[in-house]
Order: C-alpha cells, then sequence, then structure tokens
C-alpha cells in the first residue's frame, strides 16, 4: 500500500515542490482534455475519423502536444478504453454508498444506469477494438475482476455468473439495440434481481 505524503501544519512545501505539483496537475488536464476531444470526434464523427490530427484539433493542442501523452493512435484508444471503464468503476462506487456496501446490489443497479453517449462511444470503440484485439486486454482484465467480486458477493458462485452474465447482455442489448427491454420492463427487471439476491 502506498502511504499518503504527510506534510507538517508548520511546513511550507518549498517552491520547487509547488511548481512540479502545478505542472503535474496541468499534464494531467492536458491528457484528460484530449481524451475528452478525441471522444467529441468519435460521438459526432464516427470513430473512422479518429486520428492524431483530429484529437489534436479538437483538444486545441499541437500534434506533437498529443504525441507526448499518445505515442500512437492505439494508446489513445487504449486511454478512452481506460476512461470507460474508469466512468462504470464510479458509477458502481456510487450505487456503493447508496446500498451499503452491498457490492453485488451496487453491480447490478450501476448496470442499469443507461448513458446514450457511453453506450455510443462503447460501440463505437468496439469497432476499433474489432480491428486490433490486443486492445482488448484492459476490457479483458476489467471482466475478470467482475467476475471474481460477483462470485465472491453473490449467495453462490453460481448466481454470482448468472447475474454478471445478465449484466452484460443487458449492456449488449443496449449498446446494438438488441431489443432492450422498454423503460417499464427494466424497472420490473431490476426488482426482481434485487429480490433474487437477498433471498
Amino acid at each position: 500500500m502506498i502511504r499518503p505524503f504527510l506534510i507538517a501544519l508548520d511546513s511550507i512545501p518549498s517552491g520547487r515542490y509547488t511548481v512540479f505539483m502545478k505542472q503535474k496537475d496541468i499534464t494531467l488536464a492536458t491528457r484528460m482534455g484530449i481524451l475528452d476531444a478525441a471522444c467529441r470526434v468519435v460521438l459526432n464523427k464516427g470513430v473512422s475519423a479518429l486520428t492524431l490530427d483530429s484529437a489534436a484539433q479538437e483538444a486545441g493542442v499541437s500534434k506533437g502536444g498529443l504525441l507526448y501523452h499518445f505515442p500512437s493512435k492505439n494508446s489513445l484508444i487504449e486511454g478512452m478504453i481506460e476512461r470507460l471503464i474508469r466512468a462504470f468503476d464510479l458509477a458502481l462506487e456510487r450505487e456503493l454508498a447508496k446500498n451499503n456496501g452491498d457490492w453485488l446490489a451496487a453491480f447490478i443497479t450501476a448496470s442499469f444506469v443507461s448513458d446514450p453517449d457511453y453506450n455510443q462511444l462503447s460501440s463505437a470503440l468496439s469497432a476499433a477494438i474489432a480491428s486490433d484485439p490486443e486492445l482488448l486486454k484492459p476490457l479483458q482484465d476489467h471482466f475478470v475482476e467482475l467476475q471474481k467480486k460477483a462470485e465472491a458477493s453473490a449467495p453462490s458462485p453460481q448466481m454470482g455468473t448468472i447475474i454478471r452474465l445478465a449484466m452484460d447482455g443487458l449492456w449488449l442489448s443496449d449498446l446494438l439495440g438488441f431489443a432492450p427491454p422498454t423503460p417499464a420492463m427494466r424497472k420490473k427487471m431490476l426488482k426482481v434481481l434485487m429480490e433474487m439476491i437477498k433471498k
């Protein structure tokens, strides 16, 4: 475990430390800004329009500035995929707080949150991933972790697996428009699943 730095209350960080932290914040903000811009390009024009040049132009940075953070188009797509994973993890954290730390309940409720932009971006990136299977690795690792937690949190590993696969199916149904359930049906499904895990 990495322990946080502790600064004495009566000490003042050196100028060099302050400049370093400001530069670090600027670098992170630039990286996030580039990812936001790349997402806008994909959402507005499609994944075929995503290039290093288009992302740099949308972000308002030089191509050299973009290459500092993302040396290739694949690394940019990897960053976007990691951003999507993080978005779901944040939704899961919010639901954990609402469900008193019940991971499985939080996973189910987070999976029922539908965001059109998130789904559109996921669909577009899926097309990019199809051309390079190596880009699947972060998603595969993420699903392995979800599976472990589902098994550990459910009344049985089998039920955890069934629920995880059901949530995957819901996601794909929304993503690809495969007869997605109506809002009324989603509400009933959520109720049934929540009752199922309480038994």
